[in-house]
């Protein structure tokens, strides 16, 4: 069904579950990821009083490059334990969740996968999220993976292929 599948990474715990779930996802559907890390913009400060900048301008696109680098590297690490084929990517621009809708639209991805840290929709738009704009602006669908805290203890992921779950109840009825 998937055959590319984009997953949004950052620093955050939240992202390396996502990374994990799209990974998984990815190695039953014999699909192939696409790690995209949004390099966060330079901004200064507009105000009466002069700026004082404590980093420059490449310094800081230094850092946020060092940071993707560090995440991308993590995540491509998860990807090649579930066997998973995976290219790390980044982009920048004015709006995020556009950027991410463009990558996928770039790199024909069937499916993004983003990280959520479970607030509610309100606390989303007060906070910045880019999740509803990717939802609005995709084509593809969005999957959204909640915090690992969210979670039952003890709960794992697991995705079966249809055929699988099929053959394993035909295996289960037989045997009785």
């Amino acid at each position: 069904m998937f055959k590319r599948i984009l997953i949004v990474v950052d620093p955050r715990a939240v992202s390396r579950a996502a990374v994990g779930v799209g990974a998984a996802l990815a190695h039953t559907h014999g699909a192939e990821v696409v790690l995209f890390y949004v390099l966060p913009r330079f901004s200064v400060p507009v105000a009466d009083m002069p700026p004082f900048l404590p980093t420059s301008p490449q310094e800081f696109q230094q850092a946020a490059q060092a940071a993707a680098d560090k995440a991308l590297k993590a995540a491509c690490a998860l990807c090649d334990r579930a066997g998973v084929v995976s290219k790390s990517v980044t982009g920048s621009g004015e709006d995020d969740a556009r950027v991410i809708v463009e990558a996928a639209r770039k790199r024909r991805c069937d499916l993004i996968v983003v990280a959520s840290e479970g607030r509610n929709a309100l606390l989303r738009l007060l906070t910045g999220s880019v999740i509803p704009g990717v939802i609005t602006a995709s084509p593809v669908p969005v999957l959204v993976c909640k915090a690992p805290a969210r979670a039952k203890v003890g709960a794992e992921v697991a995705v079966m292929p249809l055929k699988a779950r099929r053959a394993r109840r035909a295996a289960g009825s037989s045997m009785h």
